[in-house]
């Protein structure tokens, strides 16, 4: 996520946004009822009380009737015209989209570029003694390794001398899981469950009583420095 700092952006912009995006739909309206009114004071009239042509009075020569009618409807296209001009220019003449600098993040969510999320997470039934920090040590470089992100950001939890069964015995055995914003496949899992067998092998922890579940986090769905990693 990249957070653009924009001097000036204030807290009117969504209206300012909206307002001219508005813009070439008012004009276009605007166009239409200025065509309307246009085409209504242009069409024949005649005074208040004077009977019709086709009741009583000479009716118009249809040459002068036509030529009349010609010119009223060439203003009318001109007018129609101009407003048609005026509302593609309008749309024309605003963006498409906003440019990028347009958008910021809140100050106090900023994301660092390349920022992610691997968690391991640890319960076994057996008590690692003052072996423990070494353990997590470890396992904090083995989830950086297998799926190639920076240890930086790698958190590990380890809960030992849990009460856990593994079918129907206390035996030694231990529950796994890791969280991470992508990097989750197959080649990655497998690696990382062999590098975790591994270092709780020295606890006498066999491989066929170790689980290790991964899940693929989005983005919105991790929250971290007063945000989420989507922003």
């Amino acid at each position: 996520v990249e957070c653009v700092e924009v001097p000036g952006l204030s807290s009117d912009m969504p209206r300012q946004i909206g307002a001219r995006r508005a813009l070439p739909k008012f004009v276009a309206a605007a166009s239409g009822l200025l065509c309307t009114a246009t085409a209504w004071v242009a069409s024949p009239a005649r005074p208040h009380g004077q009977p019709s042509t086709l009741t009583g009075q000479a009716a118009e020569p249809m040459s002068a009737l036509n030529t009349r009618l010609s010119a009223r409807q060439r203003r009318t296209s001109a007018f129609c015209g101009a407003a048609a001009f005026v509302a593609a220019a309008a749309v024309v003449a605003l963006p498409k989209r906003l440019p990028r600098a347009a958008v910021s993040c809140a100050p106090v969510g900023c994301i660092e570029e390349g920022a992610t999320d691997p968690s391991l997470f640890v319960q076994t039934n057996v008590k690692l003694g003052d072996k423990k920090l070494d353990f997590m040590k470890a396992a904090s470089k083995a989830v950086a390794k297998c799926l190639g992100k920076p240890e930086s950001y790698v958190a590990v939890l380890v809960q030992d001398g849990q009460d856990i069964i593994w079918g129907g015995s206390a035996d030694p055995c231990a529950l796994c899981k890791v969280c991470s914003l992508g990097s989750i496949n197959l080649e990655n899992n497998k690696a990382l469950t062999a590098e975790v067998s591994e270092l709780l092998a020295e606890f006498e922890i066999p491989a066929n009583r170790i689980y290790v579940n991964f899940f693929d986090l989005e983005r919105q769905n991790v929250g971290y420095n007063g945000a989420t990693f989507a922003g």
